[in-house]
């Protein structure tokens, strides 16, 4: 068919139209949910149909296209193309077949989602198979997806007979202990090429953190560049882990609340399998605010994790952690890192909670090291840190990435917010206190968020300080403090 392309704007939707008098197609018979693939040369798209009845507009031996979908294409009008129906037979069969709660095999996983990825299924086919598979996926299934899921993932290899990462599922304010794990690992010589995410719903992720002190944009190369100046690197996942899949699931999943744990595995260490680790430690706090309720919760997500990881070739290992409080005494972005480097500096008022955190997980990733002459790890990771060689490793991670100068500091403006009664403070509201530091600026400005002076178990009397609110603007200040003082977020008992 020869190519034309229709002033019609159809947003980011790929559109075809076929003409109702088609000398080439029957065209009726392309109407319907599913979508065309169309190619000319070494270039095609997928686009959803429409039938036009105006022969002034198409010629009978015309296709006609939307702009996204010409400009996608990048042929010029006139161009012979081909049109033929997706998706393919196989992956069609494949997706009948897990809606019927079959367990699919490698390959079927493997061409339905390549299938996906490239457009060939309308959205609800796609939400009829991703609620099928949030009801059920069995351990091979997950391990098959995480495999075809790397394969629409940047792959990095590397040249080391070790690479460490580190994961968490996170949703508890402050516990910034990557940016403390990856200088004590580098310190020792462990290759371990970190990426992170910024924050979604919190009020900082470890790379905007990790940006009030150095560039965190990184592309692979760099990571390879800094990875080999300083062993280890903290960046930001965005151009890094960046996965087609993603794109087109969570356009689906998050609109209708989907959500499996077996999902989220498979997602998580399909990432870790195209970075090119070998050894991956995940922390999964847990707590009444955080996405992991239990501890058997947790505990069953860290079998998961590790059965998973070995049928990827993996060696991971997961730990349950306490989330029911805030870890570190920070809450945004430069508020952490400010925590962080005391850690690191071995000052005698950084927060403990935050330093022994960092320092078990550093030593199970350090355990993994069997060189002669290697202590047992946690021991290894406290020698690291007190020696000043965690600090230092830090300083050159910065300085390899490109460092920030200066540094982001916390927000001038500052609003203290004290106790509105006395007695033992028996929780702290993560949600709250997060939300709190967003009002004041965060993420969106690192400089924003709340530097917390009081903990749980700790005695308060009325008009003591519980936090101080820091703010980039004091117009931010004003709205954080205002809420703060109808919802604080701390509980006292007395």
């Amino acid at each position: 068919m020869k190519l034309r392309a229709l002033p019609i704007d159809s947003w980011r939707e790929h559109m075809a139209y076929l003409p109702a008098n088609s000398t080439e197609v029957a065209a009726a018979d392309f109407l319907g949910p599913g979508r065309i693939e169309i190619s000319g040369g070494s270039r095609s798209i997928r686009a959803s149909v429409h039938v036009m009845d105006d022969a002034r507009l198409l010629d009978a031996r015309e296709i006609g296209l939307s702009r996204s979908a010409f400009e996608a294409l990048g042929l010029p009008e006139g161009a012979e193309v081909h049109i033929e129906r997706t998706p393919s037979p196989q992956s069609a069969e494949a997706l009948r077949a897990k809606l019927r709660g079959d367990e699919l095999s490698d390959g079927q996983i493997a061409t339905l989602i390549r299938d996906m990825v490239a457009g060939r299924y309308p959205d609800r086919e796609m939400a009829a198979f991703l609620v099928a598979a949030t009801r059920g996926l069995t351990d091979r299934e997950v391990v098959a997806l995480a495999r075809a899921r790397a394969e629409f993932t940047d792959r990095i290899t590397w040249d080391e007979p070790m690479v460490v990462d580190k994961h968490s599922m996170g949703g508890i304010p402050g516990s910034r202990i990557t940016m403390i794990v990856v200088p004590l690992v580098a310190a020792h010589g462990l290759a371990i090429p970190k990426t992170s995410s910024r924050a979604i719903t919190s009020a900082a992720g470890t790379a905007d953190a990790m940006e009030t002190l150095a560039r965190v944009d990184l592309t692979a190369a760099d990571v390879r560049r800094v990875v080999a100046e300083a062993r280890g690197c903290v960046a930001w996942n965005g151009r890094l882990n960046h996965s087609a899949v993603d794109d087109v699931m969570n356009a689906i999943t998050r609109p209708l609340g989907l959500d499996s744990s077996r999902w989220s595995v498979a997602s998580i260490l399909s990432k870790k399998l195209a970075a090119g680790s070998t050894h991956v430690i995940i922390d999964l706090p847990y707590g009444p605010q955080t996405k992991l309720k239990t501890h058997g919760e947790a505990a069953e997500l860290a079998g998961l994790f590790e059965r998973i990881g070995e049928g990827l070739g993996l060696v991971v290992e997961a730990h349950a952690t306490d989330g029911s409080r805030p870890v570190g005494r920070g809450v945004g972005a430069a508020l952490e890192a400010r925590d962080v480097l005391a850690v690191l500096d071995n000052e005698p008022d950084a927060p403990a909670d935050l330093r022994e955190k960092a320092l078990f997980f550093a030593g199970r990733i350090l355990a993994w090291d069997r060189r002669p002459g290697a202590h047992a790890g946690e021991a290894l990771a406290r020698e690291l840190l007190a020696s000043g060689a965690g600090n230092d490793a830090l300083e050159r991670i910065i300085d390899a990435q490109g460092r920030r100068q200066p540094p982001v500091l916390p927000g001038p403006y500052t609003h203290m917010v004290t106790a509105d009664r006395s007695g033992t403070i028996t929780g702290i509201d993560g949600w709250t206190v997060a939300g709190l530091a967003r009002l004041a600026g965060a993420p969106s400005n690192l400089s924003s968020g709340l530097d917390l002076m009081q903990g749980v178990g700790d005695t308060v009397t009325a008009g003591e300080p519980l936090y101080v609110i820091h703010a980039g603007s004091e117009s931010d200040l004003a709205i954080a403090a205002k809420a703060a003082a109808d919802a604080h977020g701390f509980l006292i008992a007395g």
